[in-house]
């Protein structure tokens, strides 16, 4: 039975191991408890990896600056995380299994636990001594065990973290054998200065399978339309299919957004412009939206030939470029406006992908964030569980845009390795007002007005979402145009 001072211990490692959801932390804090109960020579703490080996990265209470791996089954970690049960050694130096492990000269004995989940082995504790009468035994494993089983709640959240960081470490190493595999086979030739040095992260199911369906797409020459609110990362996908689709010529960026009619004529259709830039690789024109009615017509007349005149020479060159549109609001809301040629956007709309808003796909804030805080830097810092739930309460209306900024900026101006919550920017946070309701009183109206407040209520409920509104109102769109018309609201539109 334990002490009611070392009840109170134990519970405080729990707090503290629940507030820094890292490994190195995590191991460190538990290692040096048990050599404080312990005093042996040297407590061990394993990482189980998730292909079978382990890898040591704490010591007594202290984090390794470098990783010690144990290959699958080595030394008595490896033994233990197989076998899922504990494992002891009174004498080392003649034991086989013991052989391949990691100890000083002087060790005569050792204890291995596996630390333990739902079955799975997250790691192990390693006990060392030096004392040649020292024999580990059953009683030692329960003394060890009773730490553990006090420790469920962290050890249950290391688990979840591990396995997390596990799956994208192990994405994004599929994803770099799969560029290096392209790189290898052809030389992509890279326009205007730009680089894609950009990572897509995430683990969502909604991210993970927009990343897929980019990925089978990219060999396809068809036009690709991406949609998305701003900052979810549209012109790094669509740099990625570009590297994804092994094209020869370049990949080059029109925005449009900065250009008027008569400088995307130029930026577009001259004779050293982007079209004959991108000839042989891919066009991404930014913010597609953006452009006028004309200048979507010469990129029509560009999809459907395969050519174009150029505006300063009048010389017809032949296209093979392979075009990739985003847009941060609906194309199809554009067209009916009457903003958007229909044609383009059906030309356009034969692969098209709804890149999800950082707020659609929330678990993925918490990998981002670290990538983003520590991409590129020597020495890295940590989130601390109160700074996660911090990131994962905002709404993120840059999205991943926004958070890579904060991410930098929280890393420039925090001392100390652990970021804690109150080292983020206060974040402006979403109102809800919630409305009396008011005792519904009888008004005489006609079914005309009736029907017009029916409508008008849906449009402001949807935003002014002209196509969701007719769908949720059980009618066409041209029949809501109508009827929006007949009120007085919209001018008629043309047939």
């Amino acid at each position: 039975m334990k002490t009611a001072a070392q009840q109170n211990e134990l519970a405080t490692l729990s707090t503290v191991l629940l507030s820094n959801l890292d490994e190195v932390i995590f191991f460190s804090k538990l290692t040096g408890y048990i050599q404080d109960m312990l005093q042996e020579h040297k407590v061990l703490g394993f990482e189980a990896l998730s292909d079978g080996s382990t890898r040591l990265i704490a010591e007594n209470g202290k984090g390794l600056s470098k990783d010690k791996v144990l290959d699958k089954g080595q030394g008595l970690s490896g033994y233990v995380a197989r076998m899922k049960r504990a494992y002891y050694s009174n004498s080392v130096k003649r034991d086989p299994l013991a052989s391949t492990g990691i100890r000083d000269e002087v060790v005569e004995a050792e204890l291995c636990l596996p630390i333990m989940v739902e079955g799975s082995v997250i790691g192990t504790i390693n006990v060392q001594s030096v004392k040649k009468d020292r024999n580990f035994s059953e009683s030692d494993i329960v003394v060890i065990n009773e730490v553990l089983a006090g420790l469920q709640s962290p050890i249950r959240n290391m688990h979840l973290f591990l396995m997390a960081k596990n799956l994208n470490r192990e994405l994004m190493g599929r994803i770099e054998a799969k560029e290096k595999e392209l790189s290898k086979r052809v030389e992509i030739q890279v326009i205007n200065r730009f680089e894609d040095n950009s990572q897509m992260i995430g683990l969502s199911k909604n991210f993970l399978e927009i990343v897929q369906t980019a990925k089978k797409i990219a060999s396809q020459d068809f036009p690709v339309l991406l949609e998305g609110s701003h900052g979810v990362g549209k012109k790094i996908l669509a740099k990625k299919i570009h590297g994804w689709s092994g094209k020869k010529g370049g990949c080059v960026i029109a925005s449009c957004s900065a250009l008027n009619e008569a400088q995307a004529d130029r930026e577009l259709f001259s004779s050293k412009g982007l079209m004959v830039q991108a000839n042989g690789g891919t066009l991404i024109i930014d913010d597609i939206g953006a452009t006028t009615l004309p200048i979507q017509m010469k990129i029509l007349r560009a999809l459907v030939s395969g050519e174009m005149i150029t505006v300063d020479t009048d010389e017809k060159i032949a296209l093979n470029v392979r075009i990739i549109a985003t847009s941060k609001i609906s194309i199809k809301e554009l067209v009916e406006a009457g903003s958007f040629k229909e044609e383009l956007f059906y030309r356009l709309n034969t692969l098209s992908l709804r890149i999800p808003s950082l707020r659609e796909r929330q678990e993925d804030i918490k990998v981002m964030a670290e990538f983003f805080l520590n991409q590129g830097k020597t020495e890295s810092k940590v989130l601390t569980s109160g700074a996660i739930e911090k990131l994962n309460s905002y709404f993120w209306p840059g999205n991943a845009h926004e958070l890579k900024n904060i991410m930098e900026r929280t890393y420039i101006l925090t001392d100390g390795q652990y970021i804690e919550a109150s080292h983020l920017p206060e974040f402006a946070q979403e109102v809800k007002v919630e409305k009396e309701e008011a005792p519904v009183k009888f008004n005489e109206s006609t079914l005309f007005d009736l029907e017009k407040k029916h409508i008008v209520d849906t449009l402001d409920h949807l935003n002014g979402n002209k196509t969701r509104a007719a769908k949720a109102l059980g009618i066409t769109v041209k029949t809501l145009y109508n009827k929006l018309h007949s009120y007085g609201m919209i001018e008629a539109r043309e047939q």
